[in-house]
């Protein structure tokens, strides 16, 4: 599409970067959202998009900087062995013991009962404290 074919009352231009598979210059139909331009661009897995309203219509010359989402918590109450083994300091056999935990006392009822496992004392508690969640 050339320039002398873009009637500028009915195109914009915005500009997308961050946590996206194609950053770069989009050309939107006039009233076209932010969905559609997420859409074109292809938003990443750990795009953080939460401050966005999808509805909102996008303006010419705007740039969207999409940025990443912080870690990903892992529920210890309902966290799989392959996912326990992700946090720092869990091992095959500590995440085998969380699991076993729960199985016989239920679940957490808050971050802290997790140091009821045998092994996960207040040291290695506080390595996994920001990754985790009831």
């Amino acid at each position: 599409m050339t320039s002398e074919d873009l009637d500028e009352d009915r195109f914009i231009e915005v500009e997308i970067k961050g946590e996206v598979e194609n950053p770069g210059i989009y050309q939107l139909k006039l009233g076209s959202s932010i969905k559609d331009l997420f859409d074109m661009a292809t938003l990443k897995e750990d795009a953080e998009v939460s401050q966005y309203s999808f509805n909102s219509i996008l303006y010419n010359c705007q740039v969207i900087v999409v940025g990443k989402r912080k870690n990903k918590l892992i529920s210890i109450n309902s966290a799989e062995y392959d996912e326990l083994i992700t946090l720092p300091g869990i091992g095959p056999s500590l995440a085998r013991r969380i699991i076993e935990y729960r199985k016989i006392y239920g679940s957490f009822n808050n971050l802290e009962e997790l140091k009821n496992v045998n092994g996960i004392g207040e040291s290695k508690f506080n390595k996994i404290r920001e990754y985790i969640c009831l």
